[in-house]
């Protein structure tokens, strides 16, 4: 179904903290070059004393200016991130009140890690096509450093902290963009090979005996994780395409999930992409989970590249396995 929306405006938030590969490999004793030859990342941003609510309301307030609105014109807020700042209340009550928002509006969580803007995204153009809602905000905001475990330099050294906001507004008759086509699939039996054990009710603390702390962790495994996308990616486009009446030729850009290196070395080779297309964005801020995807798209519109009429694929996996995209047309 295809649904009309305006992209009103947007804004990126990175934590004045930038840290270099070299640098960890000198706080952790690791060869020098370790940390970017194992992930391809070589600066990111961490935070220290901010909270994910923070970065959120600094990155919504350059959205908000960039649009020319004022809080006040916003009717809903949907947190989009991938991790939680605590377990009760959710994420957009937090920023709300970051925001230090007076009236009361409508503001939810949608988590699908990684994917969690592209599914907001979706959703947000349906309430806006239906009417429901004038101007949404979609922000993600993740802080991953503090659940990094650096016995495993090849995936600690992967993330990075930040945030990222987007303003929808209804189309206008003049002058609209399109979500073309989306899809989102879950795939079973890989639930457990990209997780955060802890911090829900199957590993209370309450029930674990001991140090808790490797429960606050993030784990993955890299090689199965790998694998089982690579057996349903090919498939998954096929069918986004289709829905499209498009093909991959048809796209002038191409906005992926920073999940890795290797990752967006195997998306460009599997599916043949000309490099020229790709906003790449791994090498100076790392894989920063949801906050990925709209970052992005964000510096794809400033860098004034991007025309009206041009076709953007937006595509990535999250822990699951889940694959998302979606095809906009601006």
């Amino acid at each position: 179904m295809i649904r009309k929306l305006n992209i009103l405006g947007s804004g990126v938030f990175l934590p004045p903290h930038k840290v270099s590969s070299s640098e960890l490999d000198q706080q952790h004793g690791f060869p020098d070059g370790t940390v970017a030859s194992k992930t391809g990342v070589h600066y990111r941003h961490y935070a220290q004393e901010e909270s994910a609510s923070e970065l959120a309301a600094k990155a919504i307030q350059q959205a908000l200016h960039k649009a020319q609105l004022q809080l006040t014109d916003i009717d809903c807020i949907i947190a989009a991130s991938g991790t939680m700042e605590q377990a009760i209340p959710c994420n957009a009550a937090n920023i709300l009140a970051q925001l230090d928002c007076d009236t009361p509006i409508t503001a939810f969580d949608i988590n699908a890690t990684c994917l969690s803007a592209l599914v907001a995204m979706d959703l947000a153009a349906s309430m806006l096509h239906t009417g429901q809602h004038k101007h949404i905000i979609i922000v993600s905001s993740d802080i991953a450093s503090p659940g990094l475990n650096w016995q495993q330099p090849e995936t600690a050294g992967l993330f990075g902290d930040g945030a990222a906001a987007i303003i929808l507004g209804q189309a206008h008759a003049e002058q609209h963009s399109k979500i073309l086509a989306a899809q989102f699939k879950t795939y079973n039996h890989t639930q457990d090979l990209c997780q955060i054990r802890g911090g829900g009710s199957l590993h209370h603390p309450s029930k674990i005996q001991g140090d808790y702390t490797p429960y606050g962790f993030f784990e993955m495994q890299g090689k199965k994780l790998f694998k089982a996308t690579s057996k349903v990616i090919d498939s998954f486009c096929v069918e986004l395409f289709k829905q499209a009446n498009l093909t991959l030729e048809d796209i002038d850009w191409i906005v992926p999930h920073q999940a890795s290196g290797l990752a967006l070395e195997h998306l460009i080779n599997k599916l043949a992409i000309d490099r020229k297309k790709i906003i790449h964005l791994l090498k100076d801020r790392g894989n920063q989970i949801a906050v990925s995807l709209p970052s992005g798209l964000h510096e794809l519109l400033h860098s004034q590249q991007a025309r009206t009429g041009d076709k953007i694929l937006l595509i990535g996996t999250s822990a699951g396995l889940s694959l998302g995209g979606v095809i906009l047309q601006l």
